[in-house]
């Protein structure tokens, strides 16, 4: 798929671009990120909303809100893009994610939700309408034990490898084996993650779309979009009219179409 110059679409959704976390300590693409945002902006693509599908930012790794106050520079960086592709007037929403903070209320720091507030984002934990609800996932996964359990865990490796470099890797390592190794490969382990979301959003008939498990995933039976990472397969969703779409970049002006998925469930 190729986006036409000058057109604007209802809607872009994007989830866990872990912005902030160094790559030494996690791969990632945000340069690809920024080159795409840049070639919208350059082609005149627009959205009328944008939806920011949580761990847009880092928290875990590092404490987002000393680095904002140190570097304003490098949050601009990214935010300027992003509303740089919305429309003016457009709705902009930034759906609170796991590691977007480390409370278990979802409070952002007031510096972070200060900065956001600024730009006009609505931060809010879910989005829902009467056709979709959009959350970012980790509510069907976390506890309040396993969520202290996992930032403790996260801080205590990042610490030790500033001591250690070389033990960056080994952190990373142990991180994806025990802590994401939670997340849901199989075909019913999938079913049962997303069965809770469902209960937890009362989803209904509506279409969910979240991210959290860094898996670009199209579940029609079910209803259940995820947008995938920006750390591995640099994916995005779009509503092209009444229509979802599934992207998955291969250049930055070039984008394989995964799925396609109608706004209301048939």
């Amino acid at each position: 798929m190729k986006f036409k110059k000058g057109k604007t679409y209802e809607a872009l959704f994007l989830s866990d671009v872990h912005y902030g976390v160094y790559k030494k300590i996690k791969n990632h693409h945000h340069q690809d990120l920024f080159r795409v945002l840049n070639s919208f902006r350059k082609r005149g693509v627009r959205f009328r909303s944008l939806y920011l599908v949580g761990d847009i930012l880092e928290n875990w790794y590092f404490d987002s809100a000393a680095r904002l106050r140190t570097s304003e520079k490098k949050f601009n960086k990214l935010f300027d893009r992003l509303d740089a592709i919305c429309i003016e007037g457009g709705l902009k929403y930034f759906i609170v994610g796991n590691h977007d903070t480390t409370s278990f209320r979802m409070q952002l720091a007031p510096e972070i939700q200060d900065f956001l507030e600024r730009r006009g984002y609505r931060i809010v934990e879910r989005f829902e309408s009467s056709e979709m609800v959009v959350i970012h996932g980790h509510q069907g996964q976390y506890n309040r034990f396993n969520w202290t359990v996992d930032i403790f865990i996260v801080r205590l490796l990042y610490w030790l490898a500033l001591l250690v470099p070389g033990f960056f890797k080994k952190a990373e390592s142990f991180y994806n084996r025990h802590l994401n190794g939670r997340d849901p490969t199989t075909y019913q382990e999938r079913l049962k993650y997303y069965g809770r979301l469902n209960k937890i959003t009362k989803q209904g008939d509506r279409v969910l779309i979240s991210g959290h498990t860094h898996m670009f995933l199209h579940m029609p039976e079910i209803g259940v979009i995820n947008t995938g990472d920006w750390v591995h397969s640099r994916t995005m969703v779009i509503q092209k009219g009444r229509t979802l779409i599934g992207l998955k970049m291969q250049t930055r002006k070039k984008w394989k179409k995964e799925f396609e998925h109608p706004l209301s469930r048939q």
